[in-house]
């Protein structure tokens, strides 16, 4: 058995891999266009006598922690022939995914699980959900009339950019676009957009929808105030007569119910991403703790089999302006050692803790934060506090 990143020669294989596993069919037109970039792209597999049997890729992104620039790996295209499952290849394939993120210097890792018990295992954990809305059109809120006005098919990546870069920015977790990945990720596909400005001409809100059998589909909403907010709605609920529902998918947190004159309407939590902290020490180390103006210090054992560079116990300070640091250097003085507040957890809690996903108050209360309450209300001090939201999927 051999793991190896995928060259040209393997592109025919991972195509009918990836066909039969998530079935489509692409023509030939559109192979040829994947395989024109099939180069540039970071695919793993694993092979037996020369045969792809399974296979991911490896996405190079950044995201936002706490208006933080961190490198992150994402993971995609986890697939592998029928005939080759439960033989531990996947196993495999995360594995070495970790080790080659860790050299590339991306400190996290996402993906979209197919099943969120099978990447619990290796150390992913859930980290955002999305509050989904169906509303009947008799629902919809009442117009505003606010001023400014509202654009259709504003195509521009830099004006929508410039909305979704403020508007993400109270959000945790969220991508760092470049202007590749709007355009071939977000922009793809979609039918239509409008974009709010307001009454001097600047863009403050957009939308990006379509429109199916009588049904609103919101692909994607952001606002930078209240007042493009309203102007967002005012246009949604002119299409009144066209429509019999709107549908939208929004950050777990969204207000809406409380905006609407009835808010009995079918909502739902669709768990979404899971996130693992690649490397625990760089990602500390990187992380923007609360100022809190003292100094902080505890013992921190790690459980991490996957990842054997997190697992163990670790020193972990916090300066009083923030800086975050994890040591394996033992301390001069044993009894100061001793002394130091415990905590133990595995790398899927840390991560969800870590991004805000979950309070240490909660996760300690629940047995998943092993340590003493006082040391779990410090945490609540240190950790910023910032709801998680993933619009984009890959």
């Amino acid at each position: 058995m051999e793991i190896r990143r995928l060259t040209l020669q393997d592109f025919d294989a991972n195509i009918a891999l990836a066909q039969y596993a998530f079935l489509y069919t692409l023509s030939e037109q559109q192979k040829e266009e994947r395989r024109g970039r099939f180069e540039n792209e970071n695919i793993w597999g694993v092979f037996e006598d020369d045969e792809l049997c399974a296979k991911l890729s490896l996405i190079p992104l950044e995201v936002y922690v706490h208006g933080r620039k961190i490198r992150m790996g994402g993971i995609a295209g986890v697939s592998t022939w029928p005939e080759k499952r439960r033989q531990g290849m996947v196993s495999r394939l995360l594995r070495r995914a970790l080790e080659e993120m860790r050299a590339d210097g991306q400190l996290l890792s996402y993906l979209h699980p197919f099943s969120i018990a099978f990447y619990r295992k290796y150390g992913w954990e859930l980290f955002t959900d999305n509050k989904n809305y169906q509303i009947p059109v008799e629902k919809l809120p009442a117009r505003r009339g606010v001023p400014g006005r509202v654009v259709r098919e504003v195509r521009d990546i830099e004006v929508l950019a410039s909305i979704y870069d403020r508007a993400i920015a109270r959000y945790n977790g969220s991508l760092a676009r470049t202007p590749d990945w709007w355009e071939q990720r977000v922009m793809n596909g979609i039918p239509y957009t409008a974009v709010y400005f307001n009454e001097a001409g600047e863009a403050e809100g957009y939308v990006l929808y379509a429109i199916e059998n009588r049904v609103w589909i919101t692909e994607e909403i952001f606002w930078v105030n209240e007042t493009a907010r309203l102007g967002l709605w005012d246009f949604i609920v002119n299409h009144d007569s066209k429509l019999k529902e709107v549908r939208l998918k929004m950050p777990s947190d969204d207000p809406l119910s409380l905006l609407l004159p009835d808010p009995n309407v079918k909502q739902e939590i669709e768990p979404y991403f899971m996130a693992r902290i690649v490397d625990a020490a760089e990602f500390v180390r990187a992380y923007p703790f609360a100022q809190t103006g003292e100094a902080s210090r505890f013992s921190l054992r790690i459980e991490d089999r996957d990842a054997p560079w997190n697992e163990g116990v670790w020193t972990w300070t916090v300066s009083p302006d923030g800086k975050g640091e994890l040591s394996r250097e033992p301390s001069e003085d044993p009894d100061d050692l001793a002394a130091l507040s415990a905590i133990s957890v595995s790398i899927g809690t840390l991560t969800a803790m870590l991004l805000g996903y979950h309070r240490p108050r909660a996760l300690q209360h629940s047995g998943l934060l092993e340590t003493s309450e006082a040391t779990a209300e410090r945490l609540e001090t240190l950790i910023p506090s910032a709801t998680p939201y993933l619009p984009d999927y890959f």
